[in-house]
């Protein structure tokens, strides 16, 4: 397809670190790039592995990076759009987009010409005729790695097999998050007493008003649902609880069916491959490397977990019998319940925070962090236009003043944006291409909210760690640049970022920090519970064997019971924090047997954490060596001996033991 060249996505930008012209592009710009440069990089690759001349550094990995310049400009553009403010004519472009990418996926890794030219530099490479940096060489190995885990050895056959499964799982992940987000939109709960309120804010009663006369609670991603810990009303936090777990379990936006034909789908995929199950394929491309250590630590944590939950439970279910004798403690209660004995207990109370957790200034506070430990400024450009029209863009600039990239700022939430938050690259740094990073961090926030949760000011400081891991980036190749690292590893950084909340007087004041301090361990075994339980049942689906994963949306159910209850983590009280239905990190992203990385980077966040409070905190020094032997490298060398460089050593499991209060 030719590329018309009034299409602003023809070439680099030209506003400032080349950001994307967002307010010039439509869809139509997208779907003519998107073709375009498919088509371009096939050639571009065609020309490569034809070269007769001797493998190098230049004509191998210059000549690939270079080649899908136009594909991911115009790809990191359309996603960062288009999980912030999608219209029918993005989320056409998408379903369509989705088989045509994985076809062309497979056209080149399953190409033996062009591996072959890999092949070739790195037998040069052995033989002493290329010298390769760190980076070159890192890019090479973890190119024919990838080559190989596409299928690049298989027969004509099975290629052709294997290319018609990529096809349909394409198709089936974009048609799951289409549904899983109409899904959570329809199953918001209307309240038309305001009297069943009891226990908000009249800020949040404010915020809830659908102006009609009844006020609309929306739903977010995970299972448990934010207003459940304040509200009073116990038949609403049932009906909240319940329009929660059951989604996506049949109806108009049923996922059941879709789920089982991915689970499917990829243990084929994985069995064609050559791997024992669909995790050993995912896990081998992490730090974990195998399924025997993902479940050697998961397996004992969530176990632990359970039993610590269980006796809290018991505590929970004492204190809920004096609010309502004769009743049956239940999962909706569960958050109320442990609120109200937390203020009991250590003093900490939502309205106490509340005056300090005002959502510029905890944004602000996150600036304010990322200068007091690395020395950069964020400056507001108002001229230039984000990857939303509410946006804001700030230009961000080291100690030094020298520029470093620019961050785009989505706060407000919409019927048409994803549900919880995140960050995107929209342009990725490179130094042989000479680009400077731009990033995204996006929430859901409604626009009449002043104030947030402490859950709330965590997950600001987490997904900006992310942008920080972007920003910071200092790589030859795009491809390997910033969070591009593997899926057990990206969450590390992040998490890091979260200590820097818990400085006193940068959000809280030290009295009330003492407190939260002193109850963080408290109700750990729910939170720890939730999250493995999620992480247990990803690999659930995806280390069971074929004949024994469901073939019909109404086997779903009964494989997610009989998993949970496999790994030790089914609790009546405490639901997975995703159930199979609305999981999308692994049926409509990219963490398909990855949920255990986050755990994983928590065992490397509190070791790293341990490490800062040993060595004097939050200061510039210590900030310093952070960014450069972690942050910068992004995924251009092993991430574990990135870490190891940081740390002097392997991280350890002890410290997050301690900070989770659990024993093994």
């Amino acid at each position: 397809m030719t590329l018309s060249s009034d299409n602003p996505l023809a070439d680099r930008s030209h506003l400032p670190y080349q950001l994307p012209d967002f307010a010039a592009l439509t869809a139509a710009d997208y779907r003519e790039a998107l073709f375009a440069g498919m088509e371009q990089q096939r050639a571009a690759l065609s020309t490569l592995a034809a070269a007769d001349a001797p493998a190098s550094v230049e004509n191998v990995l210059h000549a690939w990076e270079a080649s899908g310049t136009l594909l991911e400009r115009t790809l990191l553009a359309f996603e960062a759009v288009w999980l912030a403010n999608s219209t029918p004519e993005l989320d056409a472009l998408r379903e369509e987009a989705g088989p045509l990418l994985a076809q062309h996926a497979d056209a080149i890794h399953l190409d033996a010409s062009l591996y072959a030219r890999f092949v070739a530099l790195d037998a040069r490479a052995r033989d002493g005729e290329v010298a390769l940096d760190a980076e070159d060489a890192y890019l090479l190995s973890e190119t024919l790695a990838a080559f190989t885990r596409a299928g690049v050895a298989l027969g004509a056959e099975d290629q052709a097999r294997l290319r018609e499964l990529n096809t349909e799982l394409a198709e089936l992940g974009a048609r799951f998050q289409r549904v899983n987000r109409d899904a959570r939109v329809a199953g918001a709960v209307i309240v038309s007493d305001a009297a069943e309120l009891d226990g908000l804010t009249g800020e949040e009663i404010a915020a809830l008003d659908a102006g009609d006369g009844t006020w609309r609670i929306e739903l977010v991603n995970t299972s448990q649902q934010p207003l459940l810990a304040k509200l009073r009303h116990r038949p609403l936090r049932r009906r909240l609880f319940e329009a929660s777990v059951s989604r996506g379990l049949g109806g108009e936006h049923d996922a059941r069916a879709i789920i089982a034909s991915i689970a499917r789908a990829r243990s084929r995929k994985a069995t064609l491959l050559g791997y024992e199950n669909y995790a050993a394929l995912s896990i081998s491309a992490g730090c974990a490397k195998t399924t025997d250590a993902v479940n050697a630590l998961m397996g004992p944590l969530g176990r632990a977990a359970r039993a610590q939950a269980d006796a809290d439970a018991a505590v929970f279910a004492a204190r809920f019998a004096d609010l309502e004798p004769g009743e049956e403690f239940a999962p909706w209660d569960w958050e109320f319940v442990a609120d109200l004995v937390r203020a009991e207990r250590f003093g900490v109370e939502e309205a106490e925070l509340a005056p300090y957790l005002d959502v510029n200034r905890v944004l602000e506070a996150v600036y304010v962090a990322a200068h007091d430990l690395y020395g950069i400024t964020f400056e507001p450009r108002p001229d230039l236009v984000g990857h939303t029209p509410e946006a804001d863009v700030y230009e961000v600039r080291d100690a030094d003043g020298s520029p470093i990239g620019l961050f785009l700022m989505d706060f407000w939430a919409r019927p048409t944006k994803q549900g919880g938050a995140w960050m995107t690259p929209v342009v990725n740094q490179t130094t042989v291409f000479r680009s400077l990073p731009v990033v995204t961090n996006n929430c859901n926030y409604t626009p009449s909210t002043t104030t947030i949760s402490w859950d709330g000011v965590t997950t600001m400081f987490h997904e900006f760690g992310h942008a920080l891991h972007g920003l910071f980036a200092n790589t030859k190749y795009p491809s390997r640049s910033g969070t591009s690292t593997p899926r057990d590893f990206v969450e590390f950084p992040s998490q890091v970022n979260e200590f820097w909340s818990m400085v006193p007087d940068r959000v809280l004041p030290a009295d009330l920090l003492a407190k939260l301090d002193a109850a963080s361990s408290f109700n750990q075994g729910f939170g720890t519970v939730e999250i493995m339980a999620a992480t247990l049942l990803d690999q659930a689906w995806h280390q069971t064997p074929l004949e024994e994963l469901p073939a019909t949306a109404e086997e779903v159910e009964a494989f997610e019971e009989r998993a949970l209850a496999a790994w030790g983590v089914d609790s009546a009280l405490v639901p997975p924090r995703y159930r199979s239905a609305y999981f999308n990190h692994i049926w409509g992203s990219d963490y398909a047997a990855g949920y255990y990385g986050y755990t994983w980077a928590q065992v490397m966040d509190a070791d790293a954490v341990a490490w800062f409070r040993a060595n004097g905190g939050g200061t510039r020094e210590n900030g310093d060596h952070f960014r450069r032997t972690l942050l910068a490298p992004g995924g251009s060398v092993d991430a574990l001996e990135t870490y190891r460089t940081f740390r002097g050593r392997d991280p350890e499991l002890g410290p997050l033991l301690e900070r989770l209060g659990l024993r093994l």
